[in-house]
């Protein structure tokens, strides 16, 4: 898969995390997080995989976010790394200026697939 490939493969991984309704499949959703994820929070704090799974599972179906800036950097063979900013647009959050995000993301060889590895946002004030 050549880079552009992988960055629109990337994109649209991103985008199904936010706006997919996994609870009718949540087993796909497992598979799009690593075993080994980890999410630091706007505030600093780790987030367990768990409550990041729980937190996606039990999202409204209607929430949906809008994505800019969007990049991929391919840091090493299987290893890239997403940034964007995204904003809640629904329901909408008039106070919210959105958030910058960095994700990254490992090529699984044995199920050859992409999964998200590590993600932190930062809040824009």
């Amino acid at each position: 898969m050549d880079i552009l490939n992988i960055s629109e493969h990337i994109r649209i991984l991103e985008e199904l995390l936010l706006h997919q309704d996994f609870s009718l499949s949540p087993e796909s959703l497992e598979a799009m997080l690593a075993e080994d994820f980890r999410e630091v929070s706007p505030d600093g704090a780790e987030i367990k995989r768990e409550a990041v799974l729980r937190w996606l599972l039990n999202k409204s179906a209607a929430a949906r976010w809008q994505f800019s800036d969007f990049k991929v950097h391919i840091l090493a063979p299987g290893l890239a790394q997403a940034t964007y900013h995204a904003r809640q647009i629904n329901p909408a959050k008039n106070s919210s200026r959105g958030a910058i995000h960095s994700s990254l993301w490992r090529q699984n060889e044995s199920e050859k697939c992409w999964q998200l590895l590590f993600h932190q946002s930062t809040r824009v004030s």
